[in-house]
């Protein structure tokens, strides 16, 4: 059974039983009972109020009390924090505290995905960052000696990136100069998408910038020892940012297109 029920502690007040999605819980003499229809998606741990259900095959010890609605954020100061990111090319040579790196993670691991398949993986790369830059390197190199014929339609524009950095490594199109990368590995673009934009945000609030790299991520994608030096299965990368400390600050947000907005 992937849900259990302490008897001892269920009062019967069928608040499981009425927010879970899959219709899994019914309360019958008194408590709540399991009918093994559960998608895992834990709505019925969070919304008890007696502590009395558990998911044993899920990471119980992360659970803890809801934030109170006077501690959550104030929804103009979210809003403003996110007018004020800015896509970030410039890190200082500072390396990723492990504590930003794991409130990152956890972000990512936190967010909602389709059907609850909580089926991302989420890859960091800082340590072997310099090996990572050869691999890809070696590898845009190969295919760019490929005959026209034979490479890669999508390898065009790294042609100009491959011939800057060889001219000066410090003009890396793909790696910028960022401590860290981090991927996103998903069935579903979707997924991975909303992913990355809670670890972002979560990145922001650590001091992080981020440069969501749509270039880095398609070479590593279609170079083999990329993929495996990354540790991708055979999940896509369906994402891929630059991680670091900003070497530039901004003293307001910038400006944006008039809003197209639809509502009926």
């Amino acid at each position: 059974m992937l849900i259990e029920v302490d008897e001892g502690r269920c009062v019967g007040c069928g608040r499981g039983a009425a927010d879970c999605v899959g219709s899994n819980l019914r309360v019958e003499a008194g408590v709540a009972r399991v009918r093994g229809r559960c998608i895992l998606c834990g709505h019925c741990v969070a919304v008890c109020p007696e502590e009395a259900v558990s998911i044993p095959c899920l990471d119980m010890a992360d659970v803890e009390p809801a934030a109170p609605a006077a501690e959550t954020i104030d929804a103009a100061a979210l809003l403003r924090a996110i007018k004020s990111r800015r896509s970030v090319r410039d890190y200082l040579p500072r390396r990723v505290g492990d504590e930003a790196l794991s409130l990152v993670l956890e972000a990512g691991r936190y967010t909602a995905t389709a059907k609850n398949a909580q089926g991302c993986r989420f890859i960091v790369v800082q340590d072997g960052l310099e090996e990572l830059k050869r691999i890809v390197w070696d590898g845009i190199d190969g295919l760019l000696e490929l005959p026209a014929s034979e490479a890669p339609r999508w390898t065009g524009p790294y042609r100009s990136f491959a011939r800057d950095v060889r001219r000066d490594p410090a003009r890396d199109f793909l790696f910028r100069n960022a401590p860290a990368a981090l991927f996103v590995a998903a069935e579903r673009a979707d997924d991975a998408g909303l992913a990355a934009q809670s670890m972002e945000l979560v990145a922001a609030s650590a001091g992080l910038g981020a440069l969501y790299n749509g270039y880095l991520c398609r070479a590593v994608e279609a170079i083999p020892q990329a993929r495996a030096f990354v540790g991708a299965d055979e999940r896509p990368l369906q994402v891929c940012m630059l991680l670091g400390y900003p070497a530039v600050s901004y003293a307001r947000t910038a400006p944006r297109k008039p809003g197209d907005f639809v509502v009926r």
